[in-house]
């Protein structure tokens, strides 16, 4: 795990299970997550990112219906050393992609700027992964 690097938990209201399922299907491929699933109208993220996208974890809870279209959120955030497992490492693809595993563009995004972008795109500015 690389130094600075922290994990978010995140548990949401979906509203709905069909809603909880498909965003748990949309963020399955994320290179930063770790797990990811629905359970009832619950949806549940584990990530690991560098400490410099705790802003990003920050505006999940803060504006969940913007951000991910969940009715609620809450956060939880810890150095990724107090985590012992699993030792998540990113999963970038093979060849970069045009768009987010997730479906989402970088390059449209209001907050691309203040993100490096996803590391899975051509549009990511951020350090080697």
């Amino acid at each position: 795990m690389a130094k600075g690097t922290i994990c978010g938990l995140i548990i949401g209201d979906a509203g709905s299970a069909e809603k909880a399922r498909e965003l748990a299907k949309a963020f399955k491929d994320c290179p930063y997550c770790a797990f990811v699933g629905a359970f009832g109208n619950k949806f549940v993220w584990t990530l690991f990112v560098p400490a410099s996208h705790r802003w990003w974890l920050e505006s999940i809870q803060e504006r969940p219906e913007e951000t991910l279209g969940l009715r609620s959120a809450e956060l939880w955030v810890a150095a990724a050393e107090e985590v012992p497992y699993p030792a998540c490492e990113l999963r970038i693809p093979a060849e970069k992609l045009e768009s987010c595993p997730c479906g989402a563009r970088c390059d449209l995004c209001e907050l691309y700027g203040r993100c490096p972008g996803c590391p899975a795109t051509v549009f990511y500015r951020g350090p080697t992964v």
